[in-house]
């Protein structure tokens, strides 16, 4: 008597589906990846699959979330042992390079997504919203309560270098140089600038920083 193996169910089934979608985002880009193929990569009805993830987008935000989740795992346990504020930083943003290096080209598979203003997987978009908000939050805890950023400029210093991140992490997909040593050496010297330039800045230049963010579009000054 043969027994037929059991698929995974639940969650199991939800990222089983997410690996397979990932790797054929990898092989074949985003674009060129149908939900018909995922379905059938991972040996489930295109229904089963639709059912999981309703469109493409969604599995892309279903891989932030994870990815969010383990950063801000790794950034807990460097920031647990790191007593001053360029050492936090560093960790943060070299934790996050850690995590990606394998996924640089799964990220410029998706980057067109990424970058498009009304799509939903774009890093402003409202479905993007609470992941970006978790990020920004991983920048406020490096920063703790650092004396050398005034207590209610917090929020607006944590905004400004998650938006540097984006930058930094947009030259680090592209990055050809080998182990990416020079996204990592514009990591260093971009926080060594922004860690003597930008906590004195804050008092007297903070309504302008601030309003040039709030034009922008990147940031909402709580009253």
């Amino acid at each position: 008597m043969t027994t037929r193996k059991r698929r995974p169910s639940g969650e199991a089934s939800r990222e089983h589906i997410l690996s397979i979608a990932l790797g054929l985002f990898r092989e074949k880009g985003f674009d060129g990846t149908t939900m018909r193929d995922i379905a059938a990569a991972a040996g489930l009805s295109l229904g089963a699959a639709y059912y999981w993830f309703p469109s493409k987008e969604a599995l892309v935000l279903a891989y932030y979330a994870r990815q969010q989740d383990a950063h801000a795992a790794a950034s807990r346990e460097a920031l647990e042992r790191l007593p001053d504020l360029r050492s936090r930083l560093g960790a943060v943003m070299h934790a996050k390079l850690d995590m990606l290096k394998e996924d640089r080209k799964l990220l410029r598979a998706i980057l067109r997504s990424t970058l498009g203003a009304d799509e939903p997987t774009s890093v402003f978009s409202a479905e993007t919203s609470e992941v970006r908000g978790q990020a920004i939050a991983i920048f406020l805890d490096a920063i703790g309560k650092d004396e050398s950023v005034p207590e209610d400029a917090r929020p607006l210093f944590a905004q400004a270098l998650w938006t540097l991140h984006l930058g930094l992490l947009l030259y680090f997909v592209n990055d050809t140089s080998e182990d990416q040593t020079k996204t990592r050496a514009l990591v260093d010297g971009s926080l060594d600038l922004v860690c003597n330039l930008a906590p004195p800045m804050l008092g007297p230049m903070r309504a302008e920083i601030t309003a040039l963010l709030q034009n922008a579009g990147l940031f909402a000054a709580k009253k």
